[in-house]
């Protein structure tokens, strides 16, 4: 396992030496777990990001949306238990007519 070396503040190396002692670790392990999370709270949202940038590219290639409203009211619903039919996709420009 490669070793790497950082140098910190005073004051971050005093928090993380008082948390680390508070939680029964080593700073070390303290340090590995905040990178770990932060490398997944990166990647999760570097994921999210690339799913929008697909999603805004199909709606430009198709031009079809779902009614904000109307999926909210079938999120509702399924939520109480309904059986209720999925809001269909809809042409950008009939819907910004018909809300107009």
């Amino acid at each position: 396992m490669p070793t790497v070396s950082i140098k910190l503040a005073d004051d971050i190396k005093r928090r993380l030496d008082s948390l680390a002692a508070n939680q029964g670790i080593k700073p070390h392990a303290l340090m590995v777990r905040a990178i770990e999370t932060t490398l997944s709270n990166a990647e999760q949202q570097q994921s999210f990001v690339a799913a929008a940038l697909r999603a805004r590219q199909n709606t430009v290639q198709t031009g079809l949306v779902i009614d904000g409203p109307a999926l909210g009211e079938y999120v509702k619903a399924r939520v109480r238990g309904v059986n209720a039919k999925r809001p269909s996709p809809e042409l950008i420009d009939a819907l910004a007519t018909k809300t107009a």
